[in-house]
């Protein structure tokens, strides 16, 4: 992997959801760069197996069960990594799940699950991480948004609204903090070839050759891909910006033209 944030000291980085996916890429990438990485993660053997590979790595790896839907949870999750490692000083929000579902069959369970995930989780341990941010000492929060808070799509109601709401707290919150010394910024993935996006296609839910066949790149993005830019965006070579949400998806929102291929 390219190291794009190397840092003189190592830090201590949380992230959401790290148990697979982008959020062990992010790990991964962390752990290269020589910071510790504390992993919160709902499944307690995920986060356990993400722990142990990381660890046989020689990097300091802290797996944490918790749930960011519930403060009571989170709250914890940051009194472990303090604990163990002394301070947090980089917050990756990061567990989120899909919502795909046409808006009359989509059921107030399922939004509230949708929005308590991608929106609360986020709100709960962005300020978890404030409230115990030591005055003097940088701060990095950076939130997973997606492409589709940015642009829209059909049967995708709360999740498209979930994720539009965390790009805007992204930027709520960093004016907010920005006289602390904490800098908010997100990415804003498109489609990212996971565990996660292959089992929706295995499922009927979605064409990945379609996915390509309209990614202007003609492809899927990888986890990898995300986790140097994230590493980047929290990398002390970055300093001012704040406030921003970065966009990587290979052209597919940038692309409005419709072209009719002849046969």
């Amino acid at each position: 992997m390219t190291d794009t944030g190397h840092n003189s000291l190592p830090r201590n980085v949380l992230i959401t959801g790290a148990g697979a996916g982008m959020g062990l890429a992010f790990a991964r990438q962390f752990a290269a760069n020589g910071d510790r990485v504390a992993l919160l993660e709902k499944d307690q053997a995920r986060a356990l197996q993400a722990a142990k590979e990381l660890s046989h790595t020689g990097a300091e790896a802290l797996p944490i069960a918790g749930d960011v839907t519930d403060e009571a949870s989170v709250a914890g999750g940051f009194a472990a990594v303090i604990e163990s490692f002394g301070s947090v000083d980089i917050l990756i929000n990061n567990a989120g799940i899909s919502c795909n579902v046409p808006t009359e069959s989509l059921t107030l369970a399922r939004w509230n699950e949708a929005i308590a995930v991608n929106q609360t989780g986020v709100f709960l341990a962005a300020r978890e991480f404030a409230r115990r941010h030591q005055s003097g000492r940088p701060g990095v929060i950076i939130n997973v948004s997606s492409m589709y808070g940015q642009i829209a799509a059909p049967e995708r109601l709360a999740y498209c609204a979930s994720k539009s709401a965390v790009s805007m707290m992204t930027k709520a919150l960093a004016i907010e903090w920005a006289d602390r010394g904490i800098r908010v910024n997100a990415v804003a993935p498109g489609y990212i070839d996971t565990p996660f996006l292959r089992a929706l296609a295995d499922e009927g839910r979605l064409s990945l050759e379609q996915i390509k066949g309209r990614t202007p790149q003609g492809r899927l993005g990888t986890a990898d891909e995300i986790a140097e830019l994230v590493v980047f965006l929290a990398s002390e070579k970055n300093q001012f910006m704040t406030g921003q949400v970065v966009t990587s998806d290979g052209g597919w929102s940038a692309y409005g033209y419709y072209e009719e291929h002849a046969e």
